[in-house]
């Protein structure tokens, strides 16, 4: 995975763990020039074997990301037209939900629009006490259109997403936590740290089974039971006869840790 530095998104690589930073503070918007990259970043990691998980947070103190960057917004769609403008972000979110390695988020501040919508995407969420977590769109008259209605309806339960959705609400960190939204809450100071060690560990995974476990449980969730249940089969097979599997289980008879090379 190459390093990024500089820029709307920044991309670094540590072991098997790819970090990816919204990098314009203190709001960290997502303007043109960092959905361009996040389409790019998240493609290639498809295919980089390199990169077993990935942590996806904002840069600075105050915010992960408070979404569309509205000075923007009426010039894009005018130079793209709604429906293109759409649909890129729309890719984006379902590269990283797609994505065959687990993704973490890990949320600070604000955490709203176009930001929750592609924190709703990750795999993981993390969030830090004091998170303002929502979509606020019905403010501006307008509907969360990045994926938001779906996945927040599919992360909580249609009650509450109408609660946070219609009521315009941003709720804490604790609040997503009790309803379901995010798996863990912590202080500011461990988010970081917190998110890179969920990272590791699911980096230790075997590759193909994460693979096929992600891929089980997202398509086949909407799936009806006997179709699922075919996905699942396939994920199976897929891991059958691996040199993880036979590793995972002579590590199991030695009483040892296993040590899995994605193959």
């Amino acid at each position: 995975m190459k390093n990024i530095e500089d820029g709307p998104v920044l991309c670094t690589q540590t072991g098997f763990v790819a970090s990816i930073t919204l990098n314009n503070p203190p709001h960290n918007p997502l303007g043109m020039a960092a959905i361009d990259l996040l389409e790019e970043l998240f493609s290639e990691l498809a295919t980089d074997d390199s990169v077993r998980a990935v942590v996806l947070t904002g840069a600075g103190d105050r915010t992960f990301s408070v979404g569309a960057n509205i000075k923007e917004f009426g010039v894009a769609i005018e130079k793209m037209g709604l429906k293109d403008f759409i649909g890129q972000r729309l890719r984006v979110a379902d590269l990283i939900e797609n994505l065959p390695k687990p993704v973490v988020c890990a949320i600070r501040g604000a955490c709203v629009g176009g930001g929750l919508e592609f924190a709703l995407a990750c795999h993981f969420r993390i969030a830090a006490t004091g998170a303002r977590i929502g979509l606020p769109e019905i403010e501006l008259g307008i509907v969360p259109a990045w994926g938001g209605t779906q996945r927040l309806t599919r992360a909580v339960g249609r009650m509450h997403a109408l609660d946070i959705i219609l009521r315009a609400k941003k709720i804490g960190a604790e609040e997503a936590y009790r309803i379901g939204l995010v798996n863990e809450v912590c202080s500011p100071e461990e988010l970081l740290d917190r998110a890179h060690a969920l990272a590791e560990e699911l980096a230790e995974k075997p590759p193909i089974a994460v693979a096929g476990i992600l891929k089980a449980v997202l398509d086949g969730g909407a799936l009806p039971l006997k179709e699922g249940l075919a996905l699942e089969y396939k994920a199976v097979e897929a891991t059958s006869g691996t040199e993880d599997a036979t590793e995972g289980v002579m590590a199991f008879l030695e009483k040892r840790k296993p040590v899995f090379q994605g193959k």
